[in-house]
């Protein structure tokens, strides 16, 4: 049986092991890769299952599989962390007969719950392109189609003295953090009014009265998966009963978030010298790729999965290469040639999800039971 364990990655489970619930690793997984970064066609997240059950132990695994279901079953994991999702188009019925009605049915009667990291997973630079960027020797790596629209911009208004309190509190919520930097805000200084009417328990002013406060305006950006921590935090540290604030949505690119990967390599490379670097890290016996033309290889784009519809960010960002997996024959044929195309396949492109998924929960839930499904390989044969 063809399996896809890396060297170095235990199998075997904590031997003290820790129960907690469900919903707790998934605040932990979502602060990793958040949902909300996966593609609008995707069905990342949970699944299948309760978020308050509590679980003992986690199999992580490439694609659900009534295999894998079984495997679950057997070792005793109530929790299966797949990267494809098990369920991504809709299901009208459910046939214990059939391959997903046989998982689903064997799920819950044993209350084994389901949760996928897919395109959220691709679309960071410390997920599935990760493994490949550093072991390729990738450097200035940064996304090749990057992420839009995950940031907001936070305005709210503060009386002077308590405007350093909040400023502070925000930071530590996550707002104004980038790359490179943290608690970044702006501060400009004005004159808030207002009147409080007769229910109103005004923090300064008197009720019935018109009255003037000196007050800051602090603008941050936000991720906008933190919406609800962020308000949250907002009125714990704001002195107002009701204060004011503005939450507006951003078209901003992230500079380290989005799909596939962009690279320099610290010194050329040769076409077949490449091809065969790609064969010894990923296992795969036979590369698909637009022809040789004596290239010299220094840029990479690289994009784990079905990476065809990035082809042309590649070229226009002048890859001397761009590997993925799972392109069609027209991909081939309509793209210049001066970007070679290079197809290792999807789950040779991938796998290394699962490595990393396992080395997430073994860092940040230390005693939680988790191993890596030994019924892992590619369904894709060939002779």
């Amino acid at each position: 049986m063809q399996t896809t364990r890396q060297s170095g990655i235990p199998g075997n489970d904590s031997p003290t092991t820790r129960i907690l619930p469900l919903k707790t690793l998934l605040a932990g997984l979502e602060q990793w890769v958040p949902f909300v970064w996966q593609e609008n066609y995707d069905n990342a997240g949970l699944i299948l299952g309760d978020p308050n059950q509590q679980i003992r132990k986690a199999l992580v695994c490439f694609d659900v599989t009534p295999e894998v279901v079984d495997e679950a079953v057997r070792s005793g994991a109530d929790l299966i962390l797949s990267h494809h999702p098990a369920i991504f188009k809709g299901i009208k019925r459910i046939n214990p007969a059939s391959r997903l009605g046989y998982m689903i049915k064997q799920s819950l009667c044993h209350g084994i719950a389901w949760c996928a990291l897919h395109t959220n997973l691709d679309n960071t630079l410390s997920g599935v392109n990760s493994w490949l960027c550093e072991h390729l020797g990738l450097q200035e790596v940064r996304p090749l189609v990057p992420l839009q629209g995950i940031y907001g911009k936070l305005q709210v208004y503060v009386p002077e003295a308590y405007a350093e309190k909040l400023r502070q509190a925000l930071a530590e919520a996550g707002c104004g953090a980038g790359a490179r930097y943290d608690a970044c805000s702006y501060t400009s200084r004005g004159e808030g009014r207002f009147r409080a009417g007769s229910q109103a328990h005004p923090f300064t002013g008197r009720i019935g009265e018109l009255h003037c406060e000196a007050e800051c305006k602090i603008e941050c950006l936000y991720p906008l998966h933190k919406t609800r921590q962020v308000l949250d935090v907002l009125r714990t540290n704001h002195p107002y009963e009701e204060p004011a604030f503005d939450l507006l949505p951003l078209q901003n690119e992230a500079v380290e978030q989005g799909a596939g990967a962009i690279g320099i390599l610290p010194e050329t490379m040769q076409e077949r010298e490449l091809l065969d670097k790609l064969k010894e890290l990923t296992g795969v016996h036979c590369i698909r790729h637009s022809g040789f033309q004596g290239r010299r290889i220094k840029k990479i784009a690289l994009c784990g999965g079905s990476g065809g519809s990035f082809i042309a960010n590649a070229c226009g960002q002048k890859a001397d290469v761009y590997i993925t997996g799972e392109l069609k024959y027209h991909d081939f044929t309509d793209t210049e040639p001066s970007t070679w195309l290079v197809d290792i396949g999807h789950f040779e492109s991938e796998k290394f999800a699962m490595e990393l998924i396992f080395r997430f929960i073994r860092k940040n839930f230390p005693n939680f039971a988790v191993s890596i499904s030994e019924q892992a390989k590619n369904p894709v044969s060939f002779y």
